[in-house]
């Protein structure tokens, strides 16, 4: 389970990296949600389009989301640790 009781980790602090986007199979049904994502949207780990590359690294990190209220946290998990996207913009996603 992501963030318990342990102090952040930051994905910066590991390396530089990129972020691409690579689509992500919905679950269908009346609701069009995410892997993860309750009929509310919200969820523990809600699994994101978008992918985590480390500069120099050939292995990708998918992004999963947790999300209780009006904002969430990116996060990946690398060598067993959950680390934490500081900031997301739109402009920081490559096609």
């Amino acid at each position: 389970m992501p963030f318990d009781k342990k102090p952040l980790e930051y994905a910066h602090d590991v390396g530089e990296y990129t972020l691409h986007r690579r689509e992500v199979r919905k679950h269908g049904g009346m609701i069009d949600r995410a892997p993860g994502q309750n009929a509310e949207g919200y969820g523990r780990k809600i699994t994101s389009d978008m992918i985590l590359k480390f500069k120099g690294d050939t292995r990708e990190y998918r992004v999963y989301i947790t999300q209780f209220s009006n904002c969430g946290t990116c996060w990946i998990t690398y060598q067993k640790r959950q680390l934490v996207l500081r900031t997301h913009f739109q402009g920081d996603v490559l096609p």
